[in-house]
């Protein structure tokens, strides 16, 4: 650090050479003066002893330039006194500057001791929390060795109760426990849901017991199904028919209950006798030993039907429209509804992992077919399914859900065709199912005939058990994966 210049005592310096010069030149005019005076004194007294003129008028004409240049010098002297007090008041001026600055700068030396201190009493505050955030970290360090010793100890307990047959019993009563639970769930939404669907079809037997048949003067409670199905055929009509898709799925229950009664043919021979001529009737061809039957919805079964002008071939399943001709005992079928035949015929493979499924619980195929496709988690997690059918719902998701597939079983009793339709062809959905048997073939023709967005996500089916349903999803999205991957590739 550079010590600043002490600018008073240079000028006090200065202001004492200065005066001490002055008065050194002026002593010595003094002196010359004297001795100017002490001359002419005796230059008096001996002009009176002896007349010198002479020599007295050279002297004075000395002591005269003598006297110029003593004054030349006083004159110089008082010059230079002059320019010394200007000087004098710049040096004043500047030591007033220099004041100020050295003010400034002691200010300033000021605040920095004073940081300066308050940084030695935060350094020592911060070495003492250092000090005691070291104590801390070993005390917190011996803590962690201890817990990681005890923890060490209870993971070889762990291990050791894991292997024991009561931690196995104990986790089996826990699956158990969960499993209930989600049964219970399921139980209560699936009350909840029957609880709806009870009240609403109590309200429409209330309005059914109430309803009157058209200039008929009889309840409908009170009218024979004939009667109430006439009334049906007369109200339709083009603009109406929309209101009568909720009608698709009776034609389901009817199929199955037929399908299921089929062996029972005293009820078919016993309701065919109450046929009229030329009646126009909905159903399916069955064959038996290789000849076709026409099973009605009503229950009758015409053998042998004729195809009217042989405009297409019977095919198992398909839903056909017909007259019955009483005089020739005959039934004409002139209509033909075509279910779809994809994925009609399973493969071996197929029928093999249904047999071999239909043997096991569903927590055993859950953990069968995880072994079998190790990569089922990842294929399907994620994926949004819908099947159509009105029964087997519970079984579909408790097959589906453990695979981390979203799944929602679409009920044609309780939901339109419409309704339906715009599910299964949600961008959302992935995959959809519609089962002929849990949806009636005359519905399924209504997905067939509207244009689908998505056609090769919808998959016509005339029956399928849960388990098979799971491996054709499986197979589907593994090779929808496998042809993704070898497109990026290329």
């Amino acid at each position: 650090m550079v010590k600043p210049m002490n600018i008073k005592a240079i000028k006090d310096k200065d202001k004492q050479q200065a005066k001490e010069r002055f008065h050194r030149i002026l002593e010595e005019a003094k002196k010359k003066q004297t001795q100017l005076k002490k001359a002419t004194t005796n230059r008096g007294q001996q002009t009176n002893q002896a007349p010198q003129h002479t020599d007295n008028d050279r002297q004075k004409s000395r002591l005269k330039r003598e006297n110029k240049k003593l004054q030349k010098k006083v004159r110089a002297i008082q010059s230079e006194k002059n320019a010394q007090e200007q000087i004098m008041q710049r040096l004043k001026a500047k030591n007033f500057a220099l004041n100020q600055a050295n003010d400034q700068l002691e200010g300033k030396v000021h605040n920095a001791q004073i940081k300066l201190q308050e940084a030695d009493q935060l350094k020592a505050t911060d070495y003492h929390t250092q000090m005691q955030l070291k104590q801390t970290i070993d005390q917190l360090n011996q803590q962690i060795q201890l817990l990681n010793r005890r923890n060490r100890s209870l993971r070889t307990g762990i291990r050791h109760f894991i292997k024991s047959s009561q931690y196995q019993k104990a986790q089996q009563v826990k699956a158990d426990k969960q499993y209930y639970k989600d049964q219970l769930e399921k139980t209560r939404a699936h009350l909840k849901s029957s609880e709806k669907r009870n009240t609403k079809y109590q309200a429409q037997l209330h309005q059914y017991r109430h309803y009157e048949l058209p200039g008929k003067g009889k309840l409908v409670r009170q009218a024979t199904t004939q009667e109430l199905i006439n009334e049906l055929f007369a109200r339709i009509d083009e603009e109406r028919v929309g209101e009568f898709l909720s009608l698709l799925p009776l034609f389901n229950m009817i199929d199955y209950y037929l399908k299921t009664g089929m062996t029972n043919t005293k009820i078919h021979l016993r309701r065919s006798e109450l046929l009229k001529d030329n009646q126009q009737m909905y159903g399916y061809v069955h064959f038996q030993d290789d000849q076709p039957e026409f099973i009605a919805l009503d229950g009758s079964v015409f053998p042998n039907p004729v195809v009217k002008g042989n405009k297409f071939e019977l095919n198992q399943g398909d839903v056909y429209r017909g007259n019955y001709n009483l005089t020739t005992d005959q039934f004409v079928i002139n209509k033909h509804y075509a279910a779809s035949t994809e994925n009609r015929d399973r493969s071996a493979e197929l029928h093999q992992v249904k047999k071999k499924a239909a043997k096991l619980s569903a927590k055993g195929f859950v953990e069968r077919f995880t072994i079998d496709y190790p990569d089922v988690k990842d294929v399907l997690t994620g994926k949004n399914i819908e099947v159509v059918s009105w029964f087997k719902q519970i079984s579909y998701k408790r097959v589906f859900e453990p695979f981390g597939v979203n799944i929602d079983v679409l009920d044609p009793n309780e939901r339109s065709g419409d309704f339906i339709y715009r599910r299964i062809e949600n961008t959302d959905t992935d995959l959809a199912f519609i089962l002929l048997e849990g949806s009636h073939h005359v519905n399924s023709q209504i997905y067939k005939d509207r244009p689908a967005a998505n056609p090769d996500k919808i998959k016509i089916l005339e029956d399928a058990a849960p388990k098979e349903l799971l491996k054709m999803t499986y197979d589907h999205f593994k090779s929808l994966a496998t042809r993704t991957r070898t497109l990026d590739e290329n």
